[in-house]
């Protein structure tokens, strides 16, 4: 049996292999744990390989360097902001946008992604190449899911807008931005669903009362 095949890796013969889109999904989850309880700079490739349950050998083919791993782990934290699902294209637009942002707040206003960005502030000073990945990510992402139903809307004449982007942020710093920082700051908890509904449709009542065109 090879040395370096983790027991989670092994398969029984004619079994497929398993994708790699789902393997590198566990290393990224495995690298955020590692990332979050040693830092970025004492975190070590061996322990996020044997927390994913694969081999070292694997996590290289996927992530050459802690750097290209650390930036996968920010791509999946952003990643709600661009979902691409059926509430951007539903017909309603105030139930899209409620849809929209709550699916984007309840996973970046968890502890696990709320925990990453702050990671990523308190040691950007020592290592500024996790900010320099981070805004890399940004910008390779394209428009968030929001930015782009927005702009659709803008583009009908439905909305008295001229920046889908700047409406974007404006709607979405009305849910998340507030609470956002709280929780970097470690004073205050996540919401429940509940409260985080009751957020966006507030905030989507409150944005289209001045956006809407008559």
């Amino acid at each position: 049996m090879p040395q370096d095949q983790a027991p989670a890796e092994r398969r029984k013969p004619g079994r497929d292999p398993m994708p790699e889109a789902q393997r590198a999904r566990l290393l990224c989850e495995a690298a955020a744990q590692v990332f979050l309880r040693d830092g970025y700079a004492a975190a070590r490739m061996d322990d996020v390989a044997r927390g994913a349950g694969m081999s070292k050998r694997t996590l290289y083919q996927l992530y050459p360097s802690k750097a290209a791993l650390f930036e996968a782990t920010i791509a999946e934290a952003v990643a709600p902001l661009h979902l691409d699902t059926e509430l951007e294209r539903d017909p309603d637009l105030r139930r899209a946008l409620n849809g929209i942002l709550l699916a984007a707040a309840q996973q970046l206003l968890s502890p696990t992604q709320s925990a990453i960005f702050r990671l990523v502030i308190a040691e950007g000073q020592r290592s500024p190449e996790l900010a320099e990945a981070f805004h890399r990510v940004k910008l390779s992402r394209g428009p968030s899911a929001l930015q782009r139903r927005l702009a659709a809307e803008i583009a009908a004449g439905r909305l008295k807008l001229a920046d889908p982007e700047a409406a974007a942020h404006m709607l979405f710093g009305m849910v998340c931005g507030a609470r956002h920082m709280m929780m970097m700051l470690g004073v205050c908890e996540a919401p429940d669903a509940a409260t985080l509904s009751a957020m966006a449709q507030d905030a989507v009542e409150v944005f289209l009362a001045g956006a809407l065109r008559a």
